[in-house]
């Protein structure tokens, strides 16, 4: 009788413990779906990647639930994606370095002298009711001497300084005449007093150009940006000299603006765009000719030996 007695209470005992575990079990089950079904609702809806999470989440042999996720290819993504590439691309790249260096400059170029037609005595069909420019004197000037270029940056910004020596021979374009003591400042009437001129320029200068060239930094070409002071040292037509009787500015002042390609360390290609809007000579000194500028280009080779 006793061992029955022990043999009931064991039993009870062993049933009440495996319904504990029942409950417990059930508890959690319903907490894990809970849990999945709260991640479910807060999923974005609209994101820029966009997310689909599975209705029935697998369940692994050791109890871990997967929640799956779906990437949809959306165009922002793609461009995201495209963006972070063309980055790393740029990245890669070698960067082109500015260096201190001090190259040989040797150029070729063409200017045009050319002024105010005060009188109209060079619009030749009168049929224009503003009168166009006349253009007086062309040339090939030749350029000789050094420029340095001096890094601000690594490979962004930097300093051309220079000192060249230019030689230009003007050829007449138009004929004209000289201002003398006796002109009245109308080519009419200095045409029925003498012969007009047709003969051509000389001159030399010493040229200083001062530059920012701007570049980026992978990029083997620059855009160059600056002025340029040239001082004249002979500016002569047959015998009569510009420069003794101060008939030109003693200081000719110039606007460049051009660009600069980089073939390898020691040559570089160069072209520059110059353009004198002060008045080259005094008004009148051809006669009915007035504000007499200068535009001109030019293109060359900078030899880089260090």
């Amino acid at each position: 009788m006793k061992y029955s007695i022990l043999g009931i209470l064991l039993f009870a005992v062993a049933l009440t413990h495996a319904q504990v575990d029942s409950d417990q079990a059930l508890e959690n089950t319903q907490n894990d779906s809970a849990l999945v079904e709260t991640v479910t609702k807060e999923a974005p809806a609209d994101t820029s990647i966009a997310e689909e999470v599975s209705a029935e989440p697998e369940r692994t042999p050791e109890g871990y639930r997967i929640i799956r996720i779906i990437v949809e290819d959306t165009k922002q993504y793609k461009d995201s994606v495209t963006k972070v590439e063309k980055d790393r691309v740029e990245a890669q790249k070698p960067t082109i370095p500015f260096r201190f260096q001090v190259g040989l400059l040797a150029s070729v170029g063409a200017k045009e002298l050319f002024g105010k037609d005060k009188y109209a005595y060079y619009d030749r069909d009168r049929t224009s009711g503003n009168i166009e420019p006349v253009t007086l004197f062309y040339g090939y000037p030749l350029n000789i001497g050094l420029l340095a270029t001096i890094p601000l940056t690594e490979a962004t910004i930097a300093i051309k300084v220079g000192a060249l020596y230019e030689f230009t021979y003007l050829i007449h374009n138009e004929n004209f005449f000289l201002r003398t003591e006796l002109s009245a400042q109308s080519p009419w009437f200095e045409e029925n007093n003498r012969d007009p001129e047709h003969g051509n320029i000389t001159q030399m200068r010493v040229s200083f150009p001062l530059l920012f060239a701007l570049k980026g930094r992978t990029i083997p070409a620059m855009l160059d940006v600056g002025s340029k002071i040239s001082i004249p040292i002979k500016d002569e037509y047959k015998s009569f000299d510009f420069i003794d009787e101060k008939s030109r500015t003693p200081v000719d002042v110039a606007f460049l603006f051009g660009g600069t390609f980089i073939i390898n360390k020691y040559f570089s290609l160069i072209a520059h765009f110059e353009v004198q809007t002060q008045d080259v000579y005094e008004d009148e000194v051809f006669v009915g000719v007035s504000n007499i500028m200068l535009i001109g280009m030019h293109a060359g080779l900078v030899f880089t030996p260090f």
